[in-house]
């Protein structure tokens, strides 16, 4: 057998591998994301403190990008408050937070929601897992085909199931009580994400913590 035969057997049987091996393993990812992705979502559902900071957390990244557009930075909420990592300007931060906060103060609820969320990612795994393993069980087998579709109506509805989740499930624009309490940054160390950028552009990455709590007003007599 020659060199050209053997490329191409083991090129056929690298395709009906994956044919075979990639539903398998979508069949398995989608079982495992449907039953703990509800989980998730509950957990974050059923925390006040952790829902508002997550919508302070995106207020104060859309007031960045509203201001110094397409920003590099990612975010993560706490119950103490919130986390921005990145390359930014730590004191355009804190007076982002500082307007994000008052502006959903103000009723300005779409600065809640982020279209780069995890929430927006999660929600389209969700939504694959819970389609394909409809189709799995609905036609009885799983195929290459089925796969693509499960891919692409994933990519058509989770950006949109995404900002729903994160509108009334995820975050909470009920800040009225909510205010700043401290707010710490020092340069992060972000590894091999150095070489992602141009140095002369991406200035110092900064690891900056916001901290909120509610405070509680009583009135003399009651």
């Amino acid at each position: 057998m020659g060199l050209a035969s053997l490329l191409l057997l083991a090129a056929v049987i690298f395709v009906l591998g994956n044919l075979l091996f990639i539903p398998l393993w979508v069949a398995a990812w989608s079982l495992a994301a449907a039953l703990t992705a509800p989980a998730q979502f509950l957990a974050v559902a059923t925390n006040k403190h952790l829902r508002r900071n997550h919508a302070l957390e995106h207020a104060t990244i859309n007031v960045l990008e509203e201001r110094f557009g397409p920003q590099r930075l990612a975010g993560l909420a706490r119950e103490d408050g919130f986390i921005i990592k990145g390359w930014g300007d730590p004191r355009a931060i804190r007076l982002a937070a500082e307007e994000g906060l008052a502006r959903l103060k103000r009723g300005e609820k779409e600065l809640a929601v982020h279209d780069r969320c995890g929430t927006s990612w999660a929600s389209a795994n969700f939504v694959t897992a819970v389609v394909f393993l409809v189709l799995l069980f609905g036609l009885g087998r799983f195929s290459l085909a089925n796969v693509i579709l499960v891919m692409l109506l994933a990519n058509l509805g989770g950006p949109v199931l995404g900002r729903l989740f994160q509108r009334y499930v995820t975050t909470s624009t009920d800040v009225e009580d909510l205010f700043i309490t401290g707010f710490e940054c020092q340069a992060a160390h972000l590894g091999w994400g150095r070489l992602l950028v141009n140095p002369a552009l991406a200035g110092i990455p900064v690891v900056c913590h916001i901290r909120t709590a509610t405070l509680f007003f009583y009135e003399d007599g009651v």
